[in-house]
C-alpha cells in the first residue's frame, strides 16, 4: 500500500467551513473518509471548539446551498445527507454521505477519477489549513492527480506537496491514540487508582509502588503520555509531519 499526502491553505472568504477554523483557531478536526469514486463518498468528522463555532459548522454542514467540497468556485451538485453522531458542548461528531455528485471538483471527486479503488482518506483541519492523507492500493495516476488538483485551485486556496510513499502509521485507530506500552500501563493504573479525579484518590508515590517502578519514573511516562494526548488533541503536529 502506498500513501500521498498534502495540505491546502485557505485564505478567508474561500471556503464556509474552513472560515469557521480561521475565525476560531482553538477548533481541531480530524475525519476519516472512504468508497470514494467520482460520485460518491462518505465522511466521519469529529470536531472540538467551542460551542458557537460547532453550530456554525452544524449549520453550514445541513445548508444544502452551501457545498462546503468544492476546491473551486463551482458549487457541487450532489445528493447530501448528513447526520449528528455525538453532540456536546465541545465536540461534534458528523456522519457525511454525498451521491449522485454532478459537475464537483474536489479532493474527493478527483481522486476518485484518477487513483485506483479502494481509496481511504484521513484528514485534519485547523486554521487555515486542510491536510490531506490518502491510502492507496497502489500509486498509479498520483501524477496525474496532483497536476489535476494543483490546477483547478480556486482563488484562496494554494497547495503544499507532503510525501509519496508507502504506508506507515496505520495501525491505529485514526479517533484514537496508540502509545508505548510502558506509558499506557502508567496512564491506566494513574486512572484507574484516581491519580486524574478531584480531589486525587491516590498519589505518584502508591501508584510507583504498584507498578514497582521509581516515582520519577512514573512521573516521566505520564508527562510523556499527557503531552501525546494533547498533540493528539491540537492536531496540528500530526499533520504537519505528514508533509514530511
Amino acid at each position: 500500500m502506498r500513501e500521498f499526502t498534502f495540505a491546502i491553505e485557505y485564505e478567508p472568504g474561500a471556503d464556509p467551513i474552513m472560515d469557521v477554523f480561521i475565525d476560531h483557531p482553538t477548533v481541531v478536526a480530524h475525519s476519516l473518509d472512504g468508497f470514494v469514486t467520482e460520485d460518491r463518498f462518505w465522511r466521519i468528522e469529529r470536531i472540538s471548539g467551542p460551542q458557537s463555532a460547532l453550530d456554525r459548522i452544524e449549520a453550514v454542514r445541513f445548508d444544502d446551498a452551501c457545498c462546503g467540497e468544492s476546491i473551486t468556485a463551482q458549487p457541487c451538485d450532489a445528493t447530501r445527507y448528513h447526520d449528528v453522531l455525538e453532540r456536546s458542548s465541545n465536540e461534534l461528531v458528523l456522519y457525511t454521505y454525498l451521491t449522485d455528485i454532478r459537475g464537483c471538483e474536489s479532493v474527493h471527486t478527483l481522486a476518485g477519477k484518477h487513483l485506483p479503488a479502494g481509496l481511504i482518506f484521513e484528514t485534519r483541519r485547523r486554521e487555515s489549513t486542510h491536510w490531506w492523507r490518502i491510502l492507496m492500493r497502489s500509486d498509479r495516476n498520483v501524477g496525474v492527480f496532483y497536476d489535476d488538483l494543483g490546477a483547478r485551485l480556486g482563488p484562496g486556496l494554494s497547495f503544499r506537496m507532503g510525501h509519496l510513499r508507502d504506508a506507515s502509521g496505520w495501525r491505529q485507530d485514526s479517533f484514537t491514540v496508540s502509545l508505548p506500552e510502558e506509558q499506557e500501563v502508567a496512564l491506566r493504573a494513574s486512572l484507574e487508582a484516581g491519580y486524574y479525579e478531584r480531589p486525587r484518590a491516590a498519589t505518584l508515590d502508591e501508584i510507583a509502588d504498584d507498578l514497582e517502578i521509581p516515582r520519577s519514573t512514573l512521573s516521566y511516562r505520564l508527562r510523556q503520555a499527557e503531552a501525546q494526548l494533547v498533540r493528539r488533541y491540537a492536531g496540528g503536529d500530526e499533520a504537519d509531519r505528514w508533509l514530511e
